[in-house]
């Protein structure tokens, strides 16, 4: 991940996508600190968050949680489920027993689980899908502001996926979040995001609102991802996107000058010599591309590469 910048506003979902080993979940525990990025600026209510150490970051932190991608291993196995959830409220002290259960048994039943059945269980007695709804009580229980959501579903079955995503915009009403939501499932980004960041190979390629981003991508990587997105409808030709003329490169030995560029059909001489930066292209829609895509122009390059043939089912 290098000199990626972005703007998450006090009350949106942003969703963070790309595929494996893009940075994602990096610039998701940067934001946190965990652990604390080499250079740059994290800025967290007026706060410069990479200035902080010691008890002042710890002050900071129950403003600041996580869910992480696996609900079974975030968990520890030898704990039972009041301990867990309670453990930050522990960390933080200055809570009475009494007052520390009763907030658990409360968070626990906000989403959704019954607090005499679940208090004094542990997890390996829960489903995939209750215990992502313990992670999202031990994130809550402390009252944050912000939430990163690590590929919070892509664990669960799909009807499980429904019902989580639906306590998360619950969760996000009901307590005033800010969530960074980080997928892979494009589908599932649309629909809970308010503006969605695509990224490659540690830079970021486009930020635009979801509906912008979906119904016109300017970047050709966002096209190819979008073409991938699967459509239910059986009498509609789908082919998805499987190579860009090249393997991916190395992230520790990346491109000079754009970096997807090796794997891109409009790639020109500038782009191998200049690193494009991200640049205002439409309203509220940025792009990181000397030469974004035009309307039609996904047309003309599904005819042209067979490499992004899938291009052609991309919405019109």
């Amino acid at each position: 991940m290098s000199d990626v910048s972005l703007d998450v506003l006090e009350g949106e979902t942003l969703g963070l996508v790309g595929e494996s080993g893009c940075g994602k979940s990096t610039t998701g525990r940067a934001i946190l600190q965990l652990p604390a990025p080499t250079s740059g600026s994290v800025c967290f209510e007026d706060l410069e968050l990479t200035d902080l150490s010691g008890e002042a970051l710890r002050r900071i932190r129950p403003r600041l949680q996580m869910i992480f991608q696996d609900p079974i291993s975030s968990l520890n196995p030898r704990r039972r489920v009041r301990d867990i959830v309670g453990e930050p409220l522990s960390v933080w002290g200055g809570v009475s027993s009494d007052e520390r259960l009763r907030r658990v048994s409360e968070t626990l039943e906000t989403v959704g689980l019954d607090p005499e059945a679940a208090l004094s269980r542990r997890p390996h007695e829960f489903s995939g899908g209750q215990c992502q709804r313990i992670s999202i009580a031990r994130a809550l229980v402390m009252e944050p502001k912000m939430i990163i959501c690590d590929e919070p579903v892509s664990a669960l079955d799909v009807s499980v996926q429904a019902q989580i995503l639906n306590l998360l915009e619950d969760m996000k009403k009901r307590y005033g979040l800010t969530l960074v939501f980080i997928a892979h499932d494009l589908a599932v980004v649309k629909n809970v995001s308010d503006r969605v960041a695509v990224m490659y190979l540690g830079k970021l390629c486009e930020i635009a609102l979801s509906d912008d981003l979906y119904s016109t991508p300017l970047h050709p990587y966002t096209a190819a991802l979008m073409s991938a997105i699967p459509v239910p409808d059986p009498d509609v030709r789908q082919t998805a996107v499987e190579a860009f003329g090249s393997e991916i490169p190395s992230p520790v030995t990346p491109p000079s000058g754009c970096r997807f560029r090796t794997r891109c059909p409009k790639a020109q001489e500038a782009c191998a010599t200049e690193e494009p930066e991200i640049a205002g292209a439409a309203p509220d829609h940025f792009v990181a591309c000397h030469f974004p895509l035009e309307p039609g122009e996904i047309d003309r390059l599904a005819e042209q590469s067979d490499a992004i043939s899938g291009l052609e089912s991309l919405p019109r």
